[in-house]
């Protein structure tokens, strides 16, 4: 049980919430998984140590908060205290999936539930972040939920079925500060199919001459439309109380002009110099608007600030080989073309086949509308961020809205034609196993595209990784290193370099940093390191490990003999 380097600032925001039920640490993500997780780690009775904190946004005293509470209490009660934090976020991502099965079922039959269920469960990202305190998991799983209820609005519009629409809506931000692109989303869905069914019935009315009957629908028409409009305002409304509710109403309805932003798009000043000590500013406090109060809580309003400073600012990140100071627009589409088993790429190339294709299909339009539109707008969100390229988890959020759309192939399995059905359970049981094959590593994950877990298991100079960061190594593999070093008591001496949240010296091993001068002994480095900017570990990148652990950390020996050679 080894955290990575996501999970060590939501532990500091953890713990800090639970110690002062305050919301200004790690302020780009809402506070609602903190609830479950903080509780949770607090339950072993651990040390706490908030030294670290700092009132100043900028300095994200999460880290230094996660990493003092690390410091302070043992490797055994950081894995006890991780294991509950990570335990408590389960009931959430199975919230998902019983609202996946319900809605995929109730829009392409009982098959559709399978498919999506599959995808779900064996999905290489979700078992990975899944099986974190990260939210992202938590986050897309409350994105079913919330589109599930809000379908059920549109199906039956009353109160009560407005009243959990706008629940659920309310509960996304709260759990990722990306989904405040959710009410725009919603807004936009609810506009579509509105349109869709007032010009379908525009043409239902207009091939009837009957004018008395013509008067009767147009008022009817018009009592049921400002009947949708009140419910659905009643939605929003709600969804931003829930919002407030969430952070305590802490700074709620603060002046815009008030505020003290940090980012170039809010302040209208370009960053310059060190972070640290950037000017704040707001380009609002001398316009008309920035007397407007601002409906949200005063955190929620700064996290999206310093999650715009982060992309404006850049952090290095690397893509097939190459290093840059930002990141790539197509960085995601490739992302999901070689993390996502091939599998469900196929099948998603049969039902984008079957929706263009198939009338029965076509006349469906809005049912696709309410789960194309919210994965495109995510998609093209996600993707025009190019601050930095590194972490596929943020792509997360779309794939419950993709496999809901895949899984219409389950309407096949109730027609007679046989060849369909063979083909689309051997797509879904070739997804599953190529994703067990990886398992329990699969934030290494790539599909055979990239390479398989019993060929080719080590990159090359020659054969460089397409991806670093945490699509492969985030540290999660310490507890491997410590198991390898005491079961291989003769491979000494030990020269370690890898991105280790917990620090490796209190679990016993003896290690020194690699110097530039070669020495004989075994070289333990993990893959970011191996392949990083700097290439001081070049001239690794041409040997054959000895071992690699959890496809993310390279084991290599320089003997005696070697040396003398040299």
């Amino acid at each position: 049980m080894t955290i990575n380097r996501t999970e060590v600032g939501h532990i500091g925001a953890s713990v800090y919430f639970f110690k002062t039920f305050r919301f200004d640490v790690f302020h780009v993500n809402g506070p609602l998984t903190r609830y479950l997780t903080g509780g949770a780690i607090a339950l072993p009775s651990p040390e706490y140590d908030l030294k670290s904190y700092s009132p100043r946004p900028q300095d994200r005293s999460e880290w230094g908060i996660g990493n003092a509470f690390i410091n302070a209490n043992s490797p055994n009660m950081i894995r006890l205290a991780i294991f509950l934090a990570r335990c408590s976020l389960i009931p959430l991502i199975l919230l998902g999936s019983w609202y996946g099965w319900q809605l995929s079922s109730e829009m392409y039959g009982r098959y559709a539930g399978f498919i999506f269920l599959t995808l779900w469960t064996f999905s290489p990202l979700v078992l990975a972040w899944g099986a974190t305190i990260c939210p992202d998991v938590a986050a897309a799983s409350l994105a079913i939920a919330a589109i599930c209820c809000f379908r059920k609005w549109l199906i039956a519009q009353n109160w009560t079925n407005a009243l959990w629409a706008g629940i659920t809506l309310g509960l996304l931000p709260l759990t990722k500060l990306t989904w405040i692109l959710a009410f725009p989303i919603w807004i936009m869905i609810w506009s579509l199919i509105s349109c869709c069914h007032y010009c379908q019935s525009k043409n239902h009315i207009s091939s009837n001459n009957n004018q008395v009957i013509h008067g009767l629908s147009e008022i009817n028409s018009f009592n049921s439309f400002s009947l949708k409009y009140k419910q659905f305002a009643m939605i929003l409304l709600i969804a931003v109380y829930m919002i407030n509710l969430g952070y305590g109403f802490d700074g709620s309805f603060k002046l815009l002009k008030n505020y003290q932003f940090r980012s170039q798009s809010l302040t209208g000043q370009p960053i310059t110099g060190n972070i640290s000590t950037s000017q704040t500013g707001n380009r609002f406090e001398q316009s008309l608007i920035g007397y407007l109060p601002v409906p949200l809580p005063g955190d929620f309003v700064q996290g999206i600030d310093t999650q715009k400073l982060d992309f404006e600012r850049g952090i290095e990140s690397y893509f097939h080989g190459q290093y840059a100071k930002h990141g790539w627009r197509h960085y995601y589409l490739y992302l999901l073309g070689v993390r996502e088993p091939l599998g469900v790429w196929v099948l998603f190339t049969l039902t984008l086949g079957v929706t263009c294709l198939c009338r029965s299909e076509q006349s469906k339009f809005t049912e696709d509308i309410l789960l194309l539109l919210p994965a495109f707008a995510l998609f093209v969100f996600i993707s025009s961020q190019t601050g930095f390229s590194i972490h596929p988890r943020y792509i997360i959020l779309v794939l419950p809205f993709l496999y809901l759309w895949i899984s219409k192939l389950g309407r096949i399995f109730e027609r007679p034609r046989l060849i369909p059905k063979i083909i689309v359970a051997g797509l879904l049981i070739w997804i599953v196993i190529s994703s067990l094959l990886w398992f329990p590593h699969s934030m290494s994950y790539f599909n055979e595209i990239v390479r398989s877990p019993w060929h080719g298991q080590y990159f090359t100079k020659e054969n460089p990784p397409p991806l670093l960061g945490s699509n492969i190594d985030w540290g999660q593999n310490s507890r491997l290193i410590e198991k390898w070093y005491y079961s291989h008591p003769q491979c000494r001496p030990i020269y370690l370099d890898c991105s280790s949240p917990e620090p490796l010296e209190r679990t016993g091993i003896i290690f020194s940093l690699p110097l530039k001068e070669r020495k004989p002994g075994w070289y333990l480095l993990g893959i970011n390191e191996l392949f990083g900017s700097s290439n001081k570990y070049k001239d690794f990148q041409c040997k054959t490990p000895k071992k690699v652990l959890g496809y993310s950390i390279y084991i290599y020996y320089i003997p005696e003999t070697e040396k003398k050679e040299k």
